[in-house]
């Protein structure tokens, strides 16, 4: 049995077998196992002319999952537009009337900008201080 096993391998690795002495090979190192480069040959070649398991699903059907989560979409940008045009609609519903109070809410808004400028004058002089003691430091490396 050997001996014929070789002698396919010879007529196999030269291209002379026949398909049915192919078989006989494949066959023979698929019941026989073993750590040669032959056995390892021939199983790798058995496992690729088994076709992989697939599933196949038709571009055109979707399935149930899908449209699942294409309702949630919908449904979550419909509340999110309806939100941010309630907010819109209370944000227009600001209007004053009387003059004075005009004025008044103007004021204070301006009092509070003032206030938030005064605060930041307030660290340009620390600057200016630092810009002082930089330049005594350049004029006394001159010297």
């Amino acid at each position: 049995m050997e001996s014929r096993i070789k002698e396919l391998q010879e007529k196999y690795w030269k291209g002379e077998s026949t398909v049915s002495e192919e078989q006989e090979l494949k066959a023979y190192f698929q019941e026989n196992p073993s750590l040669s480069p032959e056995s390892s040959y021939f199983r790798g070649l058995q496992k690729m002319q088994t076709p992989p398991k697939t599933s196949f699903q038709h571009p055109g059907k979707t399935s149930q999952k899908t449209r699942w989560y294409v309702a949630a979409a919908v449904t979550a940008g419909l509340l999110t537009t309806a939100l941010v045009v309630q907010d819109a609609r209370k944000q227009h519903d600001f209007t004053v009337d009387d003059p004075k109070e005009a004025f008044e809410i103007t004021q204070k808004a301006l009092l509070m900008v003032s206030s938030g400028l005064n605060e930041g004058k307030s660290y340009t002089t620390e600057l200016s201080n630092i810009n002082k003691a930089q330049t005594y430091l350049q004029l006394k490396q001159e010297d």
